[in-house]
């Protein structure tokens, strides 16, 4: 093997950069030529790319997104827009290729497995944490630390005020992160798209924590897919136990990276 490509898809997470940089750098060491495609599966359709050097992963391993960038790309769902993509990377003796994502880019990247003879390494990386067969994904952990970072200060107007503070993470369709930051947070719920929201008992729960004189809650929530879901909980919950309470909404908060100093070698 002479010469491989690697991309990014999907959404972005922390640590993307700090992959690109090892695939780089471990192609370089091995004497194959590394190129980049941008944007995601839609830069392999408009044929967008750029060779990788040392150089261009220089300074990068402490930044969140991701220097090749990112889209998501339903064209490519398409096998006649994949097979031009593949005809791509072919024409550009591209024997290997590495895919940086989830679910969804390690789907695109089985079908180009399965429909050429290009080698293909899938690294799971998205803050979800939901690729099967792998136990932590790169993002998942400072996606964590980034959220429990903020409900420790939410805590302290949650004290002041005496009320309780819907926290809401990321998560549509999985509630990994909501699950690790409110055992990590010391949070009262934890509410997950696998589970249907018991909003009584719930109210319950919360009720008897303030009968046993805590002056605050925190209940974590993964976003789901319906709009506004944490905003109508701390209505409902203002509503029916005459408390206080307020949503905080984290979104892409979750996805940057914690800026750390770092010495290239």
């Amino acid at each position: 093997m002479r010469k491989i490509a690697v991309l990014t898809s999907g959404g972005d997470a922390p640590g993307m950069n700090a992959c690109i940089r090892a695939v780089v750098r471990s192609g370089i060491h091995r004497n194959l030529d590394v190129i980049g495609i941008r944007r995601g599966y839609s830069g392999l359709l408009s044929e967008e790319y750029f060779r990788l050097n040392r150089r261009a992963v220089a300074n990068i391993i402490q930044r969140g997104g991701t220097i090749l960038e990112s889209s998501r790309c339903e064209e490519f769902k398409s096998i006649t827009k994949r097979k031009k993509g593949i005809r791509f990377l072919e024409r550009e003796g591209i024997e290997g290729l590495i895919v940086i994502g989830g679910e969804g880019t390690f789907h695109g990247a089985a079908a180009i497995a399965e429909e050429s003879e290009i080698n293909i390494i899938g690294v799971p990386a998205t803050i979800d944490n939901d690729v099967y067969g792998t136990d932590y994904t790169i993002g998942f952990d400072t996606a964590i630390n980034t959220a429990l970072e903020a409900i420790d200060r939410i805590r302290d107007t949650a004290d002041a005020f005496e009320r309780v503070f819907f926290v809401e993470v990321m998560g549509k369709l999985s509630g990994f992160i909501a699950l690790e930051v409110g055992l990590g947070g010391g949070a009262e719920e934890i509410i997950v798209p696998e589970k249907e929201t018991d909003l009584e008992k719930l109210c319950s729960v919360l009720r008897e924590s303030f009968r046993r004189g805590k002056r605050s809650s925190i209940v974590v929530v993964a976003e789901g897919n319906e709009v506004d879901r944490t905003m109508q909980m701390a209505h409902y919950v203002q509503h029916r136990l005459k408390i206080s309470s307020r949503a905080c909404i984290l979104g892409h908060l979750q996805r940057g990276e914690h800026q750390l100093q770092e010495t290239e070698y």
